[in-house]
């Protein structure tokens, strides 16, 4: 049996649940997909505890599975300063 990667594990989430946004594909602006409400992933991140001790209470709120929320969490570790930029510009605003 084939030993799958916890990097193959966030590209499969990632690719099954998060895409660009129709009208901007800058990475900021990626979302879950529509299935998933089509949430900006950012907003997820925003509403996570950094612990993520909030998890749970997150998908309930969304109204997301916990898959959706683990593939927002793999894109974040992957675009971590883009999407500290796209929260601190809301943060901002």
């Amino acid at each position: 049996m084939a030993h799958i990667t916890a990097k193959q594990e966030a590209d499969a989430l990632i690719a099954r649940y998060i895409e660009p946004y129709p009208d901007d594909a800058r990475i900021e602006e990626y979302r879950l997909r529509e299935e998933e409400h089509g949430y900006p992933a950012w907003s997820i991140i925003g509403s996570l505890a950094p612990n993520g001790e909030n998890a749970a209470q997150v998908t309930q709120d969304y109204d997301i599975s916990p898959e959706a929320l683990a593939a927002a969490r793999a894109f974040y570790a992957r675009h971590k300063k883009v999407l500290d930029n796209r929260l601190a510009a809301n943060r901002a605003a």
